[in-house]
């Protein structure tokens, strides 16, 4: 729904899958026996302006920093679905 005019209508776009970390947690409780523990949570901010709430993967609780760049990738869920989730992205060489 939209927050400024409450739509219901809905366009679908292509996005890039790229983007950075605004914001995240570490999620440790309540626990569900589907995920794996600690959850990192993450709210990804896409290149195309959309701020979308997800799980951050390949990445160290330790490593995690906001402002990250990050790359969507899907993971398998129940009944043959799939979830988008998000890792960091390969940071290109520099020019040393």
């Amino acid at each position: 729904m939209c927050p400024h005019c409450h739509s219901l209508a809905v366009e679908v776009v292509t996005l890039s899958g790229r983007g950075t970390l605004y914001s995240y947690a570490i999620l440790h409780h309540p626990q569900n026996p589907v995920f794996d523990y600690p959850v990192l949570a993450g709210l990804v901010d896409l290149e195309e302006g959309v701020r979308m709430v997800s799980n951050l993967t390949g990445v160290e609780p330790a490593e995690v920093q906001i402002g990250m760049p990050l790359v969507v990738s899907f993971e398998p869920t129940a009944r043959d679905g799939t979830v988008p989730v998000f890792r960091p992205a390969l940071r290109a060489p520099s020019g040393r």
